[in-house]
């Protein structure tokens, strides 16, 4: 591992800015030539080559904890499993799952939000407008997530809201031009 790689994982892992020549880190966030490739988030290290799979972007990937990128006759392998380069969870990528999400904290600020209202009343609760998953089992909703950011579908969860007075609901919410094409990757 060369020294500017070494340098800079420690630095990012470490949550401390530094700067060294075309990579940068705020010490959340890990930049080569100005394309995020590395992301701690609240449920742990996310990952993509930003668009690039070069020799430089793979050597900083590997440099850090729990990422091992080799390649293979042109394909990436990410801890032994062919990856494209987009964003992942690593956690969630060494447990089978591809895709919970596809994009970067920064990227899904910039997008219109998604509905999320439910609200308990006496008839019931509301189901959110834009749903097209819902389930009492809190496990069975990253599968779902999973099928339909594989398929480049962005989604949010979103639990109801039970002060602790009845079992909570979790939902799949999608963006409203894709809920058509969402219900559709469910049903199926």
């Amino acid at each position: 591992m060369r020294k500017i790689t070494r340098e800079i994982v420690n630095a990012f892992q470490n949550s401390r800015s530094l700067r060294i020549g075309n990579s940068r880190t705020n010490g959340e966030s890990l930049w080569l030539f100005d394309n995020k490739i590395a992301e701690i988030r609240r449920d742990g290290l996310w990952v993509s080559n930003g668009g690039w799979d070069s020799k430089t972007t793979k050597e900083r990937l590997n440099g850090l904890s729990g990422v091992n990128i080799v390649q293979r006759r042109g394909v990436w392998l990410l801890n032994e499993r062919v990856w494209d380069g987009r964003w992942v969870n690593v956690d969630a990528w060494n447990d089978g799952i591809e895709y919970v999400t596809q994009q970067s904290t920064e990227e899904v600020a910039n997008e219109p939000e998604f509905d999320i209202t439910s609200e308990w009343m006496e008839e019931g609760y509301s189901r959110p407008v834009y749903t097209v998953f819902h389930t009492l089992e809190h496990s069975s909703i990253a599968l779902a997530e999973a099928k339909l950011n594989g398929e480049g579908i962005p989604t949010r969860r979103m639990e109801s809201d039970t002060n602790g007075v009845y079992r909570p609901n979790y939902f799949i919410i999608v963006h409203p031009h894709d809920v058509a094409r969402a219900n559709q990757i469910i049903n199926n």
